[in-house]
This record gives structure tokens, C-alpha cells and sequence, in this order.
């Protein structure tokens, strides 16, 4: 059986659209009282202090001695100019999608997720007395397989510093950021609930489910009404093998976000895999719903296709997904790409030309630029 994870690593997130109001077969309370306690996974009622605590914004020593040495004299902006300076010559983190570091431990082990390397931007900023906040990126969904029962959802954090100079944005990778996206400000219990809960989805991954619930649980305390934790608390106890916490959990977080497919499509699954046909098919009516009307979703499907060859099924649905939201760039350059391959020349140009018009990035152009020149070397 697959089950989804969400968690913030590299840049997506889904963005649903619409509802559907028909409620399943049949209404379940969810006691959360029950599912926060822990008692059925640890044996026992957990409490507040025996949740992880972690300095996650802590400053080390060797940090300190290198903000000391930026431009000591200088304004707040001047110095964090001066050190993003410094990182872009002498300092590097490796991305590292499944290491969700503190600050302390980002820096000294030079590697990280986007995570890892939003905390430490955001505590040295700060460090320097420069305004810096928590930045999530509305970007599409995407996944990965964890393993082989389990698929992982990506999202994107950055960090944000305004000064009356105007708003720097601070990516792990800039030349992929995209402004063309919506964003919004985490506070930062928001951010820290979100880093809780990659920590809980790798030790889940390397197969601590016990230390994984008390980071999911660390993660819910800081945001009860996160509908994502509440689904990825459902995986952890499904993956111990509690199946009616599993399922409460997702409910739960059904109710908080109708549209949060991760938690309708391993309902579906649960609901499947123990028998329950009319469960399982509710919710799958319920996925099928959203990601029929979810643009990126079409999208996807419209890539799959085009390489595998068939370009008619990613031109009907890049159609359907132009025409749910025409103002992303990426949706622009494939079906340009699928007139190309189908020998529609005219399109092809338009939506190319559309696609240079919307792409801000000059990274994104230049990708752009480099797969036409491939294209054209093909053709020749």
C-alpha cells in the first residue's frame, strides 16, 4: 500500500481548487485527545516535557566569531549583504533532502535541506539586527519514493528580510526561485512545527516510529490546526499498525483542509486495503475530483506523457490545464514543446513566446534557451 508524507525540502506544494461537499458513507468522531496522547504507539500518555525540544535557531560559537568579522561597522542590510557575499565565495551547503538540521548543525556540517538552510539564514540575519522571516513558496506539487510503500510530497520555505532598500529574498537555490508564485509569511512556530515534522518523517523513514510520533506530536503542539501534520500523523500510525488512530488522523485532517489530497488518497488506501469498498470509494471519487480540476496535476500528467512519447495525450491535457490557469510559464514551454513534436510550427512559436513573456528567472530562460537549441540540433 502507498501512503504520502508532506514534508519541506525542496520547492512544492499543491495548490487545490474548488470542493466537494458530499460527506463519506459514513461519519466518524475523531477523538484527538486519543491520537496526541500517544498511548496506543508508546504504551503510555505522553506529556508536554517529553517532547523533543530543539534549539532549532541556536547560534554556535564559530557562528558568532564569523558575524563579529562581517562588516562590523556597517548597517544591518550592509552586513547581511556582506555575508551572503561571503557565502557565495568562501561558504557552501550541500543539498541534502533528507537533513533537517538546527542552524548550528547546518553550518558546521556545511549540508542541508532547504529547511536546514532557512533556519540558519534566518538566525544570522537576525544575529546582525536585520529584519528576517520564515517565507513559504505556493509552488506545484511534486514527489518522490521514499521507499517502496511510501511516496514523499515536497514543499518550499525560504527566507524573507525587508529593509527600507526594499525585499531580498534568500533561496538555497536562487537561480530556481520563480517570484511568478505566491507566498506567504510563516511565523516562525509555524516554521518550527514544519521542521518537527521533516524530523519525524525521516526518523519514520529510518524506522523509528516511536521517536517519530513525539517530533509529529512536538510538530501538532505548535500548530494543532497544520491539516498536513495531522495526515503524516496518520502515517505513523499506520505504519505501526494502528489502523483506527491511522484513519481518525486523516479524517482529522480532512476537516481541517477539505482538500488535502495526501490525507483523502491513503484514506482511500486504508479504506481499501481492510475491506471497506464503500469508504474507499468515496474517497477515491473525492480524489479524482480535485485532481481533475487541479491545473499542476494535469500538468503532471501532461509531462508523463510527452515523455513517453505520447504527445496527444499531453496536448489534451496541457488544454484542459492552459485553461483552468494560464499564467505559468512551465504549463506555456511544454505545450510548445507538444505542438513541436505534434508538427504544429505556429502554435508552438506562441506558446514558446508566451512562455520567455511569464518566466522572470534568467536561469529559467536560459533552461529554456538551451532546450531549444537541442531541439533545433535534433531536428537537424
Amino acid at each position: 500500500m502507498k501512503i504520502s508524507l508532506s514534508v519541506t525540502g525542496i520547492f512544492f506544494v499543491v495548490v487545490f481548487l474548488g470542493a466537494c461537499t458530499t460527506m463519506p458513507p459514513t461519519a466518524t468522531e475523531v477523538d484527538t485527545d486519543h491520537l496526541l496522547s500517544g498511548e496506543p504507539l508508546l504504551g503510555y500518555r505522553v506529556t508536554p516535557q517529553q517532547l523533543p525540544e530543539v534549539d532549532i535557531l541556536g547560534l554556535s560559537g564559530e557562528m558568532r566569531e564569523l558575524l563579529d568579522s562581517i562588516a562590523p561597522d556597517a548597517g544591518s542590510s550592509q552586513r547581511l549583504a556582506a555575508l551572503l557575499k561571503a557565502f557565495g565565495g568562501q561558504f557552501h551547503v550541500k543539498y541534502d533532502a533528507d537533513s533537517t538540521l538546527t542552524a548550528a548543525e547546518t553550518f558546521h556540517e556545511q549540508r542541508g535541506n532547504c529547511m536546514a538552510f532557512t533556519v540558519m539564514m534566518v538566525a544570522m540575519t537576525r544575529a546582525l539586527g536585520a529584519e528576517a522571516y520564515f517565507n513559504q513558496v505556493e509552488v506545484p506539487q511534486t514527489w518522490d519514493y521514499a521507499d517502496a510503500d511510501t511516496f514523499v510530497v515536497y514543499r518550499h520555505i525560504n527566507m524573507v528580510s525587508k529593509s527600507p532598500r526594499g525585499r531580498r529574498v534568500v533561496d538555497f537555490d536562487l537561480a530556481a526561485y520563480d517570484p511568478v508564485y505566491d507566498q506567504f509569511r510563516l511565523s516562525d512556530s509555524a516554521a518550527f512545527a514544519q521542521f518537527y515534522s521533516n524530523r519525524a518523517v525521516e526518523l519514520l523513514k529510518d524506522g523509528d516510529t516511536r521517536a517519530a510520533f513525539l517530533h509529529m506530536r512536538k510538530a501538532l503542539e505548535l500548530q494543532p490546526q497544520g491539516s498536513e501534520l495531522w495526515a503524516n500523523l496518520g502515517v505513523i500510525y499506520g505504519r505501526a499498525g494502528f489502523t483506527a488512530e491511522s484513519e481518525q488522523s486523516y479524517l482529522q485532517a480532512i476537516r481541517l483542509k477539505p482538500a488535502n489530497l495526501t490525507a483523502i488518497s491513503n484514506l482511500e488506501r486504508l479504506y481499501r486495503n481492510s475491506g471497506r469498498q464503500a469508504q474507499a470509494e468515496h474517497y477515491e471519487r473525492q480524489a479524482r475530483y480535485y485532481r481533475e480540476r487541479n491545473p499542476y496535476y494535469l500538468y503532471f500528467q501532461a509531462r508523463n506523457a510527452y515523455e513517453h512519447g505520447e504527445f496527444e495525450l499531453a496536448h489534451k491535457r496541457l488544454r484542459r490545464a492552459l485553461w483552468k490557469y494560464s499564467d505559468d510559464h512551465r504549463f506555456h514551454f511544454l505545450m510548445g514543446l507538444t505542438n513541436y513534436r505534434l508538427g504544429d510550427m505556429k502554435e508552438s512559436h506562441e506558446h514558446f513566446t508566451e512562455a520567455f513573456s511569464l518566466a522572470e528567472n534568467p536561469g529559467t530562460k536560459n533552461a529554456y534557451m538551451r532546450k531549444l537549441e537541442y531541439l533545433q540540433q535534433d531536428r537537424q
